[in-house]
């Protein structure tokens, strides 16, 4: 288990891409690996930019507790698959998630959210 202050959700890091907040790597903060999925998956992302970001935080993977976490997660929470999975990051690692997105979090039992 990872002992660590925050997950950084992938809204926090496109804001960060678009210059709306600027967000600096702590060595207390992760990412999972579906934000990593999520931010190549934009039409505009500059690649080598966000391995750069990305490069300045530690990466935690979906495994096999946190994919069987992260379905149980979608289906008690309704939450999309990707969000799921980050929440079970999250939970799984004692991470508090940093999100603009606590409406759809908060409905996730055990997950604490950072405050921004």
């Amino acid at each position: 288990m990872v002992m660590a202050d925050r997950l950084i959700d992938t809204d926090h890091l496109i804001d960060h891409f678009r210059g709306a907040r600027r967000l600096q790597a702590d060595a207390h903060d992760f990412y999972s690996v579906v934000t990593r999925a999520e931010l190549f998956a934009g039409g505009r992302a500059d690649e080598e930019e966000v391995r750069r970001v990305l490069g300045g935080f530690g990466e935690l993977p979906v495994d096999r507790s946190v994919a069987e976490l992260g379905g149980r997660v979608r289906r008690d929470s309704g939450l999309a698959l990707g969000d799921a999975l980050i929440a079970a990051t999250a939970i799984k690692h004692g991470l508090a998630l940093l999100t603009r997105n606590t409406r759809h979090f908060a409905r996730v039992a055990n997950l604490e959210l950072a405050p921004p």
